[in-house]
């Protein structure tokens, strides 16, 4: 790929990203739920009633930020924080009747997004879309290569 192509191609995928995630969070924001904390309510949805431990390996962030959002959702009624009985160190989170509720109406509101985004555009174009931006994703999930070094420069001795 050129070098024009790369910028347009970091161009075009961050008007996307922008775009997405702001209809998102406009759409989530109505539930009362804050754009990153969709993936902790999936998580949880799967799985109920789950250390502050296990939420943040299966989301693939830290402890913390966990905590962080686990507080936040815990003052919006969407989860419950209490103390394992076994390990008082432990936090265990649990949906609320108010998160439960979530599991229809959230992905409702993501679809939409995701049908604005692909509005206008055939069949065959959404599926010619997806699986390049699949393979993308797929480059991104390898380790990065190498930059490979100049050789080092012959010194001369001097005369």
């Amino acid at each position: 790929m050129q070098s024009a192509q790369e910028r347009q191609f970091r161009d075009v995928l961050a008007r996307v990203s922008r775009g997405i995630k702001g209809a998102s969070a406009d759409g989530m924001r109505q539930l009362g739920v804050h754009i990153g904390q969709n993936f902790l309510l999936e998580e949880l949805w799967r799985e109920d009633d789950l250390t502050l431990g296990e939420l943040a390996r299966r989301m693939g962030v830290e402890v913390p930020t966990v905590t962080r959002m686990t507080k936040r959702m815990e003052a919006a009624g969407l989860l419950a924080r209490t103390t394992d009985t076994r390990d008082r160190r432990v936090v265990r989170i649990t949906l609320t009747d108010q998160g439960h509720a979530l599991r229809e109406k959230l992905p409702a509101v993501l679809d939409d997004v995701a049908r604005r985004a692909l509005r206008d555009l055939t069949p065959d174009q959404r599926d010619q879309l997806i699986k390049l931006l699949s393979h993308v994703a797929d480059n991104m999930t390898e380790p990065a290569p190498q930059p490979e070094t100049a050789p080092a420069a012959s010194r001369t001795q001097p005369d």
